[in-house]
């Protein structure tokens, strides 16, 4: 038993991993910050913020998670915060035009919702991957650059959200929202536990698989990645499009904890999701980074900014911080890559 158990090669990486994971900076940062919260408060380390901070890397770290897909074939995303609000308001105003045809009628008094969800949540999937797939088209085959074709969809689709929702906010009232929002299985809220599918599928996928494994190539040297035979107009559409799901199924959390949607929400979150890839250590300029480390990069970000607002600091306070770390972790970001060119 003991030299099968000594031969057992999952042995090896299962301690290499440890070891690496132990000489992690993030991981060092993670433990300062829960070390310092707990010092400093008797409510950092309480049941209900750690599930509060649960909640909160669910919600931005899928829209980093997609943003790691997309920065590591060398372009970026801007539209994702936009276009999580965007994916709901459209599912819930489809959904309230078909109503009619059946009989129903499911906007009731107050702007709430009140009709079937699950069609809503297969709207927004649907409109968040085709909106992610026409950022990718306008990049990869129109030549747009990415800056600029995402910069656009994120005023367009804020122009939207307006415009569908008449500057009124759509409250949702179904049981499985607020199953999604409020309630645990074993203890950790459904819309971490999600986040963790999420990030499982894409590391099984990114990390795991050859055609994964061309993102990394087409953010490393996009004309070798061409001329050795890979479509890379159609690897950058299908991370766009991957960038929009995941932007989805935040909007979908993020909203399922609100109970509502409205059009101003989640302004901003776009520079959240491009610091935390960038803390967990995916170059801007593609090639490097996992989405296993973007997971690092959401706990450290969202509890940081959690034992900011224990301490009172005040929300404008929060965004010069955001905007310090995401300058910190670019300058970083640019150090590291030229030490490993040279």
């Amino acid at each position: 038993m003991s030299a099968v158990q000594l031969s057992n090669p999952c042995t090896p990486r299962v301690i290499s991993f440890l070891l690496d994971l132990a000489r992690d900076p993030i991981v060092w940062l993670i433990a300062l910050i829960f070390l310092v919260g707990a010092m400093t408060s008797q409510y950092y380390l309480t049941e209900l913020n750690l599930e509060n901070l649960m909640r909160n890397v669910a919600v931005i770290g899928l829209l980093s998670l997609g943003m790691t897909v997309v920065l590591l074939t060398g372009r970026i995303d801007l539209s994702v915060a936009a276009l999580m609000i965007f994916s709901i308001v459209v599912g819930v105003v489809v959904m309230t035009e078909i109503a009619p045809l059946l009989g129903s009628r499911w906007l009731v008094r107050g702007n709430t919702y009140a009709g079937p969800i699950i069609p809503v949540i297969l709207i927004a999937l649907a409109t968040g991957a085709a909106i992610g797939a026409i950022n990718g088209i306008g990049v990869a085959y129109f030549k747009v650059a990415s800056f600029i074709m995402t910069l656009v969809s994120l005023t367009a689709l804020r122009g939207f959200n307006y415009v569908l929702t008449d500057g009124h906010p759509y409250y949702l009232k179904a049981p499985l929202y607020h199953w999604i929002g409020d309630s645990k299985i074993g203890g950790i809220p459904v819309s971490f536990l999600i986040f963790l599918l999420v990030l499982f599928v894409l590391i099984g996928f990114v990390n795991g698989t050859v055609r994964g494994g061309r993102f990394y190539a087409i953010g490393g040297n996009e004309k070798a990645a061409l001329y050795a035979g890979i479509n890379t107009r159609r690897y950058v559409v299908l991370a766009y499009g991957i960038s929009g799901l995941c932007a989805a199924i935040a909007g979908i959390v993020f909203t399922a904890r609100l109970k509502s949607v409205d059009a101003p929400l989640a302004a901003g979150y776009e520079l959240t999701a491009i610091a935390i890839a960038v803390i967990g250590g995916t170059a801007l300029s593609g090639g490097i980074g996992s989405p296993w480390r973007t997971l690092l990069g959401s706990v450290a970000f969202a509890a940081g900014l959690n034992l900011l607002a224990i301490w009172g600091v005040g929300t404008w306070y929060q965004n010069l911080a955001i905007g310090i770390v995401l300058i910190a972790s670019v300058g970083l970001s640019k150090m590291s890559r030229k030490k490993s060119q040279s």
